[in-house]
């Protein structure tokens, strides 16, 4: 039976969320085996370690500079020198790189879904193939945040990215104080950040607990379903020597941990200079996007073989004018990791017409409230994308 994805989003949006190392998290693997294992995949689950949520992390990250400014006047230079660890985990995981922090207690058990169908010519595998490709997506769903009401989201990055600055503000101003150059007035500010970053910590995390999780249906049933028919219609083609992933990510909203546990784990064993990822995050309400740019203080560029074939086809029909490139800076894609090892990768999303996408990290994220018109489009891209590429691969006998 074909793959759909109208089925496929209502059966696993009847789960009431999808978060991650939850009791929910087991339904809705069960879900994504039998839909991989219907598109006759050989499939695995991997578990792997992470924070539950982002929340713990934030408070680790919050607490241990509040805790450097509350004992700098009994400890001095060893509340600097702490501070300043602090500085450099936040900057780090708020530059999403990976950060000691999302290390720390406490620690949960999630899982990755892989299925694979391996490149077969005549009837034999081979060890090399000609190109592999790694459908990428999510199915974790995110922690309702207050951060990401319509208020307020457009200053997300804004946010972020003060705080980094009165982080490192801070470390400078407690080395002057420490060095004598002390005042009334420093004393005053160095009270005012703690109470700054007091509030920030409970902002960002107080939706979480109020509300708990959201049903996920944009973020990211979407791109899971799309990965999922992206696969099914590259099956359809005769590719000899390409291999071929999908791979849905647990964790993606606790900090991307499960993309870093799948790439820490099998990226030695890749052909280099020949492996391709798409990843799909978030297709719901709005036009199809090809994303350029992320991060919130340093800038991270999408610049890679597989983005300049994309960049061309943006430009020739059915896709000119229908799909954009575009940037993000609110949070990052799982894409980020692999952006970091130079493993070409190209992330597609959806955007309303504000550069926004609708509903995510909040209660209304429900299906019923999800267009997902975004989606074949997602996949047509995909796949035109990735046999562009493939075109530039010749298939000798040597390789085969």
């Amino acid at each position: 039976m074909p793959f759909s994805v109208a089925t496929f989003m209502r059966d696993l949006c009847r789960l009431p969320h999808r978060g991650a190392a939850t009791a929910n998290e087991a339904p809705a693997i069960e879900l994504l085996m039998t839909a991989l294992r219907d598109l006759q995949a050989t499939v695995t689950v991997e578990p792997f370690r992470t924070p539950q949520t982002y929340v713990p992390v934030i408070y680790w990250l919050s607490g241990g500079i509040i805790a450097g400014l509350v004992t700098f006047s009994w400890l001095g230079w060893v509340s600097v020198g702490w501070t300043w660890c602090w500085i450099i985990l936040n900057w780090l995981f708020f530059n999403w790189r990976f950060s000691p922090a999302s290390r720390l207690p406490p620690q949960a058990t999630s899982h990755n879904v892989i299925g694979r169908w391996p490149e077969k010519e005549s009837g034999k595998e081979h060890d090399t193939p000609v190109m592999k490709v790694i459908l990428m997506a999510h199915y974790d769903t995110a922690p309702i945040s207050l951060l990401y009401r319509k208020d307020r989201v457009g200053s997300f990055r804004l946010s972020i990215a003060v705080s980094l600055f009165l982080m490192v503000a801070a470390g400078f101003l407690m080395i002057f104080e420490q060095a004598g150059f002390g005042s009334r007035w420093l004393v005053l500010f160095r009270n005012g950040l703690i109470a700054y970053f007091v509030l920030q910590a409970l902002l960002g995390t107080l939706g979480y607990w109020l509300y708990g999780y959201s049903n996920g249906a944009s973020d990211n049933a979407t791109g899971v379903a799309a990965a999922l028919a992206t696969a099914e219609r590259l099956q359809q083609v005769y590719f000899p020597g390409m291999d071929l992933e999908v791979v849905l990510t647990g964790a993606g909203e606790a900090g991307m941990m499960g993309s870093w546990a799948y790439l820490e784990k099998h990226h030695a064993s890749w052909p280099k200079g020949r492996t391709f990822v798409v990843n799909f995050d978030t297709l719901g309400n709005g036009t199809l996007r090809v994303i350029k740019h992320t991060g919130t203080i340093e800038v991270i560029e999408y610049t890679n073989e597989l983005m300049n074939t994309a960049e061309s086809l943006l430009e020739e029909k059915p896709f000119r004018g229908v799909v954009k490139p575009d940037r993000w800076h609110m949070a990052d894609f799982d894409s980020v990791w692999f952006v970091r090892r130079k493993i070409p990768v190209m992330t597609l999303t959806a955007m309303d017409a504000r550069g926004r996408m609708p509903n995510i990290h909040r209660l209304e994220d429900q299906l019923v409230l999800t267009d997902v018109s975004a989606i074949p489009v997602a996949v047509d891209f995909a796949i035109q994308t990735l046999v562009r590429t493939y075109q530039t691969f010749e298939v000798t006998a040597e390789r085969l």
